[in-house]
């Protein structure tokens, strides 16, 4: 799977990319014009924006409000089929979040740029390397609420 700012950065053979539903960078129209046949993942920087992960990072949302995400701005949708972007040095703080709730963990999508395409147990998807075009993930066999979104 690849994720850029600009779609247009990303390989044209790609058949899942990942883009922004809001925020400076919001580019999912232009992502699904670009790929119409591609799995189109849709990520939130925002914890009240619906879409299909959220990102928790600086100058995104925090992990409490992660949980916020989950039990509110996406209530009606599972935790088992939402999915939360953080970083492999944060993902512990974003898990006890949950914790401390007593909310169901999300799936989570962690990055780490160590250029291994190797999934974390307890994961779904890792971005594991960068380039100044786009950024690249290994994604599980079966992704929970991507996969059936298709």
């Amino acid at each position: 799977m690849y994720d850029a700012v600009t779609p247009s950065n990303i390989p044209a053979t790609a058949t899942m990319v990942a883009g922004y539903a809001d925020g400076k960078y919001a580019n999912i129209p232009q992502l699904k014009a670009r790929f119409p046949h591609a799995t189109v993942v849709s990520i939130a920087v925002h914890h009240t924006t619906a879409a299909q992960v959220l990102d928790v990072e600086p100058g995104c949302s925090s992990a409490r409000e992660a949980v916020l995400w989950c039990t509110q701005t996406m209530a009606h949708t599972s935790n088992k089929e939402l999915t939360v972007y953080c970083n492999t040095s944060t993902w512990p703080t974003v898990r006890a979040a949950f914790r401390a709730a007593r909310v169901t963990e999300p799936n989570y999508w962690v990055a780490q740029y160590d250029n291994k395409p190797h999934i974390p147990d307890s994961a779904v998807a890792k971005q594991y390397a960068s380039n100044k075009k786009f950024d690249t993930s290994v994604v599980s066999g079966h992704w929970p609420g991507i996969d059936a979104a298709h």
